[in-house]
Order: C-alpha cells, then sequence, then structure tokens
C-alpha cells in the first residue's frame, strides 16, 4: 500500500513542479520574508546609529538665559540653533525635531540652587525624532547630575550621600549573541511563515482545485481506499513544506553572515550548526500540523477562492503569534507548551541563544502539535470518504 501512496504522491508532485508559476509564487511568499526582515532591521539600526552619532542640532529658545548650559551642550556635539517663531507649528509640520525652552526665570531658579525651569517640546506622533529627544534629555540630565555634584562640593558635602544605589549593568550573553538577540527572535516568524504559506496554494489546487476542475471524482472511482490519496496529497504538500521552510532558515540564517549585511546590521552572528538543526526539529511538528490543517479546511471548503480566504486566515493564525512575542516582551510561561506554535517560538528562542530546555517541554509542545496534526489529517481522510467531497458548492 505505501508503494500505491508513494506513486501517487509521485505523480502529484510532478504535477504541481510543472506549474512553475504556483512553485515561483509559492517560493517567492516564503523566500521573500527573510530578506525583507533582514533589511529592514539593517536599515532602522543603521538609522538610529547614525541619529545617535551625528551632531544634534537643536533649536533653542531663550538660550541667553543659560550661558553656561549652552556652553556644555555645545561640547556635547550639539549645534544650537535659533528656533522660529511659531515652534509648534514646526514640529507640527515635521520642519523640526526637538525644541528646548529654556523659561526667562532660569536664571535665578538657577542661582538660588532651586530647579531650573526648562521645558523639551515635541511632536511624539513624529517617531523618527524619538533618538533626537532621548539625547536631549540625556545631556539636559548629564548637566543636572553634574551640577549637582559641583554644589554638594562646593558646600563640603560628598556627592555619594545622594547615589545610594551603584548600579552596575552585567550582560551575561554570550558574546557572538549578545547584541542579535532581536535579530534571532525574528527566526521563529520566518520558520512559521514558511510553514503556513510553503505548501498553501499545493494544498487547494490538491483538493479544492480538483474539484473545481472536475478531476477529483474519477481520481476517487480508482479501487483503492480514499485514505491513500489523501495522505499522497498530505505528503506531497509535506515535502514541498518541509522544503521551503528549509529554504527560508538557511537563506534567512546566510544573509546575516554575509559581510555587507552585518555592516548594515552591525550585527556579528555565529551560531552553533547544531543549534540550527535542533531549532528546525522543534519546528518540524508545526510543519506537519500546518500542512494538515490546511487539508482540512480546502476539503471542506465548497471552491478555490473559500479554500484560499479560509487558508490565509489559518496562516495568520499560524505565524502572527510567532511575530508579536518576537517583539513583545512576555515571559514563557508552563501551559504555552500546550499551545501549538507559541511553545515552539520559546523554545526555539531558547536554543538559539544556547539556553538549556526541558525535555518535558520539549515533549509536551511536539506531542500537542503532532496530536492536532492526526486529528486534522483523521477529519480530512473521512471527508474524502463522504460522497459529496466530488461534488462542487
Amino acid at each position: 500500500m505505501w508503494s500505491t501512496i508513494w506513486v501517487i504522491a509521485r505523480k502529484e508532485l510532478t504535477d504541481n513542479l510543472r506549474d512553475r508559476r504556483s512553485v515561483f509564487n509559492a517560493l517567492l511568499s516564503v523566500l521573500l520574508n527573510p530578506i525583507l526582515y533582514v533589511i529592514l532591521f539593517g536599515f532602522l539600526n543603521s538609522a538610529f546609529s547614525e541619529q545617535a552619532e551625528q551632531t544634534l542640532e537643536l533649536h533653542v529658545i531663550g538660550a541667553e538665559n543659560a550661558p553656561n548650559l549652552i556652553a556644555f551642550l555645545a561640547q556635547q556635539n550639539v549645534e544650537i540653533l535659533p528656533a522660529p517663531d511659531n515652534p509648534e507649528q514646526g514640529l507640527l509640520s515635521g520642519e523640526l525635531d526637538v525644541v528646548l525652552v529654556i523659561e526667562e526665570g532660569y536664571e535665578e531658579a538657577f542661582s538660588a540652587g532651586l530647579p531650573a525651569p526648562v521645558q523639551v517640546m515635541r511632536d511624539a506622533s513624529n517617531n523618527g525624532a524619538s533618538v533626537l529627544v532621548r539625547r536631549t534629555e540625556q545631556l539636559l540630565e548629564a548637566y543636572g547630575q553634574r551640577t549637582a555634584v559641583l554644589r554638594l562640593l562646593a558646600r563640603g558635602v560628598s556627592p555619594t550621600l545622594i547615589l545610594p544605589l551603584q548600579i552596575s549593568a552585567v550582560d551575561v550573553a554570550p558574546q557572538e549573541l549578545g547584541a542579535a538577540g532581536t535579530m534571532l527572535d525574528l527566526l521563529p516568524v520566518i520558520m512559521f511563515t514558511a510553514a503556513f504559506m510553503g505548501g498553501f496554494y499545493m494544498v487547494i489546487d490538491m483538493t479544492a482545485g480538483e474539484r473545481e476542475r472536475e478531476s477529483l471524482e474519477p481520481l476517487l472511482l480508482n479501487p483503492l481506499p480514499r485514505w491513500v490519496f489523501v495522505v499522497s496529497k498530505y505528503l506531497t504538500a509535506l515535502t514541498f513544506t518541509a522544503v521551503a521552510t528549509l529554504l527560508a532558515t538557511g537563506l534567512f540564517l546566510f544573509l546575516l553572515g554575509v559581510p555587507f549585511i552585518q555592516d548594515l546590521t552591525q550585527i556579528q552572528l555565529n551560531v552553533a550548526p547544531g543549534r540550527v538543526v535542533t531549532a528546525v526539529l522543534i519546528v518540524a511538528p508545526v510543519v506537519f500540523m500546518a500542512v494538515a490543517l490546511q487539508m482540512l479546511i480546502a476539503s471542506y471548503a465548497r471552491n478555490v477562492k473559500e479554500a484560499q480566504t479560509y487558508t490565509q486566515i489559518l496562516s495568520m493564525i499560524g505565524f502572527m503569534p510567532a511575530l508579536f512575542l518576537a517583539v513583545l516582551p512576555i515571559q514563557s510561561a508552563a501551559w504555552m507548551n500546550y499551545v501549538p506554535t507559541i511553545g515552539q517560538v520559546f523554545l526555539v528562542g531558547q536554543v538559539m541563544r544556547g539556553e538549556p530546555v526541558t525535555v518535558g517541554g520539549v515533549a509536551i509542545s511536539v506531542g500537542v502539535t503532532l496530536l492536532v496534526a492526526v486529528v486534522a489529517l483523521a477529519a480530512s481522510i473521512r471527508l474524502y470518504n463522504r460522497e459529496q467531497i466530488a461534488l462542487i458548492g
């Protein structure tokens, strides 16, 4: 029987590979993701680095009220510029990024040892100015701390009295992964996108597509159990999806090793091959589940258009959690291993960062995901055992 399944699966795979346009679209949607993520992250990182290092053009109102502050800022790679008459309009229009306002009572309050009033004007909706605004605030904080220390010394008081804690940041991440954590968090997104999109077109074509072309009924008239056809189609889509997932993963890691990309992202990534293999094995059950769920949905749908709509929703549900978890500061919990895809997100992240993973957590995550795949495949076989399966909706 398995030889028959292999013959049918090879025939399905050959037929689908002949449709080069569909194969190209499927691979393009999968392989485009790692390229876009790497380029996007690279440009963002480069833009933030340039803003943090370039001369800060700071528009100041009332600069004459605080000559010492202005002199301090000028020593910190800041170019002091006069502000326009209407700074609010300049900020709202995007012509200005940040405006420092030194109020008239600044000199009196500063001389009296009181908090001197200054304002940092910004447009909170202008995300592009966030780095420059933060630089301005940090410089003001540094000037305030220096002034406080000098005042205490002038009064014969040790500045350490206002510093009850000495805080030091200690990064325990491996040197090769410390700066690449954000990029590695995107790896599950790449892998899950490929798992849910790699065999998308192929599954629809072999199920709802055959029904629309009226080629499904002659196929089912063959003297073979119908589960043979379902398993054959499933293995065909599974093979293509697995290859697409491996290609997307390999392309993502390859791009991060290209010198030009490393210069762009300012990340030197060196991950042991064993970690990559372990991550792929953890994600493998997701590939089984994704294809099985797509088979079930596409077999239930009445036509290709309906199948595309439903499977696209499934794909979004499949890889969007990985995208959210990659950017949100959420800690892993034991219950997450019981939720397919979510448990794998944290497991892959732990493996790629060299953190230990528990055998129980991996077993639960893999077992639950494979159980969903088996149930979905069994449901697809049950649908194919119904005579209505060949009817056009």
